[in-house]
C-alpha cells in the first residue's frame, strides 16, 4: 500500500467518523431525536389505550411514567404499554430498554377518605379507604359491635394514605358517636373528621359534642348535632373543617339529575338542602362551589338545572356571594362540591 493510498483511506475513515458523530448528536439518529420518537410513540400508545391519566418522559432509551393511576391494573397495563410501544431492540435497534415506574395512587392524590353513613334500617354502611388489612378488619369488628344492626363495610387498603398510625383510633371515636345517634354520617379526610347527625335529646347532643373535642393528636373533629325540639349543637372552625362537614352531608348516593330532566332526583334534593343547611355553619370566609356537569341534551337544560341546584341548597335564597353555582364541561359526576375561602 503506498503512502498516497494511506492516506486517502484515513482522510476517508477520519470523515465517515465525522460524519457519523454529526449524525449522532444533531441528525436524526441523535439521542435528542430518538428520545422525541420514543416519547411521540409512548404517548400515542398510552393514548390509545385510554390511559389519559398518564404521562411519560424519556431519558435516552429510558421511559419513566408518572401519575395519579385510578387502580393497580390500570398502572400495570400503562407500563407494559410503554414498554410495548416501540420494539425491544435495545440500544442498537432503538427502542424502549427500561421503563421506570414513578405512579402514584389516584386515591393518595384525592385524599385519605373514610366514611360511614347510618341506613334507614339503622345499619352502617362502611365506605372509602384503611391503611391495612389489620386497621380495616379491627373497624368492622367494632362497627359490628356498637351498632345494632350491623355493618356492611367495604373498605379498600390505601397503605402510606393515613398520616398517622393513631388514624384507627380516630375512625374509631367517629363511629362510636355516630352509633349514639338516630341517623347520621361521619367522615375522616387527612386529619379533620367529620359528624352530622340528628340525636334523640340536647344530652346526647352535648355529650357527642364532649367526646369529639378530644381526638387523638394530631385528629381534629368537627360536628352539627340535631337534637329533637332543640337547636344544633355544631362547630365547624374552618374551611377544611367545612369541607369534611359538607362532604358527610352530601351521603353516600350518587348525586344525579331525573333522565334528562332538570330536576334533581328525590335524594339528591335531600342531600343539596342538607349540604345547605351543613354549610350555614361553616365560617363566613368560607365559599361552597357547586359544579353541575353541562349537558346541553337540549336548549335551556343546563341553566334549569343550575337554577334547580343553586335553590335546593341556598335554601330558596335568591343570591348568596358565598355559594356559586357553576357549569363545567369534565367532571365524572353531575354534582360536585369544593370547598375554599372569600381569598380563593
Amino acid at each position: 500500500m503506498t503512502s498516497r493510498v494511506r492516506n486517502f483511506l484515513l482522510i476517508s475513515a477520519a470523515a465517515v467518523v465525522a460524519v457519523a458523530a454529526l449524525l449522532f448528536s444533531v441528525g436524526p439518529f441523535s439521542v435528542g431525536a430518538l428520545e422525541a420518537r420514543l416519547q411521540a410513540g409512548a404517548a400515542e400508545a398510552l393514548t390509545l389505550r385510554g390511559h389519559d391519566w398518564a404521562t411519560v418522559r424519556l431519558d435516552g432509551q429510558r421511559a419513566i411514567v408518572s401519575g395519579a393511576a385510578p387502580s393497580d391494573t390500570a398502572r400495570a397495563d400503562a407500563l407494559s404499554t410503554v414498554a410495548a410501544s416501540t420494539w425491544s431492540g435495545g440500544r442498537i435497534a432503538g427502542g424502549v430498554t427500561r421503563v421506570v415506574d414513578q405512579t402514584i395512587d389516584a386515591r393518595l392524590e384525592r385524599g385519605f377518605v373514610f366514611r360511614a353513613d347510618v341506613a334507614l334500617n339503622g345499619r352502617v354502611l362502611i365506605r372509602g379507604d384503611a391503611t391495612d388489612a389489620a386497621a380495616r378488619d379491627a373497624i368492622t369488628r367494632y362497627a359490628d359491635a356498637n351498632f345494632s344492626n350491623g355493618a356492611d363495610t367495604d373498605l379498600t387498603l390505601v397503605p402510606g394514605g393515613s398520616p398517622s398510625p393513631d388514624w384507627e383510633e380516630a375512625a374509631k371515636r367517629l363511629l362510636g358517636q355516630l352509633a349514639r345517634l338516630d341517623r347520621g354520617a361521619i367522615v375522616l379526610q387527612s386529619d379533620t373528621g367529620a359528624l352530622i347527625g340528628e340525636a334523640a335529646n340536647p344530652q346526647i347532643a352535648q355529650s357527642v359534642a364532649a367526646a369529639l373535642s378530644n381526638m387523638p393528636l394530631p385528629y381534629r373533629a368537627a360536628w352539627i348535632v340535631t337534637p329533637a325540639g332543640a337547636p344544633a349543637v355544631s362547630r365547624v372552625p374552618d374551611v377544611d373543617a367545612c369541607a369534611a362537614i359538607v362532604r358527610a352531608a352530601q351521603g353516600a348516593e350518587t348525586l344525579r339529575f331525573d333522565r334528562q330532566g332538570a330536576a334533581p332526583s328525590p335524594l339528591t334534593a335531600v342531600a343539596l338542602r342538607r349540604v345547605g343547611r351543613a354549610f350555614a355553619a361553616c365560617p363566613d370566609d368560607a365559599v361552597l362551589t357547586v359544579n353541575v356537569l353541562r349537558e346541553a341534551l337540549e336548549a335551556g337544560l343546563d341553566q334549569a338545572r343550575l337554577d334547580e341546584v343553586g335553590l335546593l341548597v341556598s335554601q330558596g335564597v335568591a343570591e348568596n356571594p358565598r355559594i356559586i353555582v357553576q357549569l363545567v364541561q369534565d367532571q365524572d359526576a353531575a354534582i360536585r362540591f369544593s370547598i375554599s375561602t372569600l381569598e380563593g
